[in-house]
């Protein structure tokens, strides 16, 4: 593995490494790493985010086995089987195994930006006021999430149960931002060390053109920064407006990763 491989590999695991203390207050999220291939699910909400496996890393004789064990892992678990690619996987046509194995590549690409040596920012021109969510907040953030993924409310006391372990653990912060009172975007940050893991941030329909995305990102980083963390690690989707403004700020392209789902 090259120097970039290996650096991404790092990257990667840290994401996940991070996600221990929730996987382990959160039931029906299990975390599983491995040599050659990290298997996160979610039982009880399996939405891709915390459903998928990722950093595949194993000898071209052994691919193919391995692809059909993920799949088998969450078809025993009656789960949908996605995995990330990044530029970390092996072997090296493992895009190609993947697409034989009837597996489908998204159009979209997830990317990974990183920010070192966090700085305050500016966020004093801006109606958004920015709150860090308690126990009596989770449903609203679930609400904000759901309708920004285009999804149905209907899900969102569900999700609030799956959200309401992690209330409890100390390196997570569920924030919401707000519009006249009124709840328009939300985003989560985990802190792992001087490292946090910033996951794309839901923004409701009728503000996803403004600036509420960015206003809240800024004053989240700032947040952050306040407690220590020194390096971000912030996931949105590749060739976005988001990806762009984050780049304009001093964040860089860490590593995109192709997301292909089972048909």
């Amino acid at each position: 593995m090259d120097r970039t491989s290996q650096q991404i590999a790092e990257l990667e695991k840290l994401i996940y490494k991070a996600l221990v203390p929730v996987a382990r207050a959160t039931p029906g999220l299990n975390l599983s790493f491995r040599d050659d291939v990290i298997l996160i699910s979610n039982e009880n909400l399996p939405d891709i985010d915390t459903t998928h496996a990722c950093l595949v890393q194993t000898l071209p004789e052994q691919a193919d086995a391995l692809i059909a064990e993920v799949v088998d892992y969450f078809k025993m678990r009656n789960l949908p089987s996605t995995i990330f690619i990044s530029p970390a996987c092996t072997p090296v046509d493992i895009d190609r195994r993947l697409l034989a194995s009837g597996f489908v590549r998204e159009q979209t690409e997830e990317a990974w930006l990183i920010l070192k040596g966090l700085r305050p920012i500016d966020h004093s021109i801006t109606n958004l006021q920015m709150a860090k969510i308690d126990e009596g907040r989770v449903l609203t953030f679930a609400e904000v999430m759901l309708t920004a993924w285009g999804l149905s409310t209907n899900l969102a006391p569900l999700m609030a149960q799956t959200l309401l372990p992690s209330m409890a653990v100390p390196e997570v912060n569920h924030f919401l931002g707000f519009l006249d009172d009124a709840p328009v975007a939300a985003c989560t940050v985990v802190c792992y060390g001087k490292f946090g893991i910033m996951r794309e941030t839901g923004v409701m329909p009728a503000y996803q053109d403004s600036q509420v995305r960015t206003d809240l990102e800024a004053m989240v980083i700032d947040d952050v920064r306040q407690q220590g963390v020194e390096t971000l690690l912030l996931q949105t989707m590749a060739g976005t407006s988001s990806e762009r403004y984050l780049a304009i700020h001093g964040f860089k392209s860490a590593f995109t990763r192709a997301i292909y789902t089972l048909s």
